[in-house]
């Protein structure tokens, strides 16, 4: 079970839906209602996993990069939130544990060093770890508005983007996707990726070049703006935690149960809303681009020289 790849289609796409109902009992006169969901309380779930499993007893520690929104950031409150972080919320529920969440861009180093239980938010391809399977998928992109503010996909290619107004941020891996693209096009510089959308909502542009998740992420707030396609390697990030331990088996399982019983994709679908699930095979018709280099040889995980790296995607605070 450990390490067990699972990529949810694009069809089947699960809802979280909330159920109430009420009865009425004609002939006493009594009306009776089912209690709501926040007044029913869930059956406790009796941990399996003790201290010689975990950092601390009782608690399961979770590592993710606190600056990589949408999937992983801080709410007004302070406390974790995105993808990652209802993710985790999730195993913690599943496995009866409380749960404390680090920052930390130290992949591997976060739970041999014992800071962590678990690392999410990494790249795939880890050595001497139990990886999850794909939790999401990330590639430099493009975000169209459908022209009847629908969420239709306008049909797209490299062909079709010729002559074409686009938005991206300064410095960022998408604007260094276009250039390598090779694609002639106008490229209109913003300082974040929401600029882009308003952008694209006033009509001053007709496209966005950013980052799938953060695109995804914006576009629930912009009606019609949709994903088109990639125009760079796509790449996946998992969960990893230490091979060969209780706590691998139960946070594969929980994982593998979720993806089976729609959970997974529930959460993802809250948000990046219609982004598909596995991004493999979407690159834009006519884009191509030179093969990434393995890791260790030179680049990031953007694909740029490391001592020139690009800038990860920046949202406002749009909630």
């Amino acid at each position: 079970m450990i390490g067990r790849k699972f990529v949810a289609g694009r069809k089947g796409v699960v809802g979280l839906v909330s159920f109430a109902c009420a009865m009425a009992v004609g002939l006493s006169g009594c009306s009776l209602a089912t209690p709501t969901r926040a007044e029913v309380e869930p059956e406790p779930v009796k941990a399996t996993l003790g201290a010689g499993d975990l950092v601390e007893d009782g608690v399961l520690t979770v590592a993710m990069d606190m600056t990589d929104a949408p999937q992983a950031m801080v709410d007004q409150e302070g406390k974790p939130s995105g993808y990652y972080a209802d993710v985790v919320r999730l195993l913690a529920e599943r496995m009866g544990l409380d749960l404390h969440v680090v920052s930390s861009a130290d992949v591997t180093g976060s739970i041999s060093k014992g800071k962590a239980d678990l690392y999410i938010g990494a790249r795939s391809g880890e050595e001497d770890v139990a990886e999850s399977g794909v939790l999401v998928q990330n590639a430099s992109s493009i975000f169209a508005k459908s022209a009847d503010g629908s969420r239709e996909v306008p049909a797209t290619s490299a062909t079709a983007l010729r002559g074409a107004v686009v938005a991206v941020q300064t410095g960022s891996a998408a604007q260094e996707a276009m250039d390598s693209a090779g694609i002639d096009t106008t490229v209109k510089t913003k300082s974040n990726v929401n600029e882009c959308f308003e952008a694209l909502a006033a009509g001053e542009v007709d496209y966005v070049a950013c980052d799938a998740t953060a695109g995804a992420y914006l576009a629930r707030a912009y009606p019609g703006a949709v994903f088109v396609g990639t125009i760079a390697p796509t790449i996946s990030y998992d969960a990893i935690v230490a091979s060969d331990t209780d706590l691998a088996d139960q946070v594969m399982g929980i994982l593998e149960d979720a993806l089976s019983d729609g959970t997974l994709e529930a959460i993802f679908r809250l948000w990046y809303g219609d982004l598909p699930f596995s991004l493999d095979g979407l690159i834009l018709d006519g884009v191509t681009f030179e093969e990434e280099a393995p890791e260790g040889e030179g680049t990031s995980a953007s694909g740029a020289e490391e001592d020139e790296p690009t800038e990860s995607d920046s949202l406002n605070s749009l909630g």
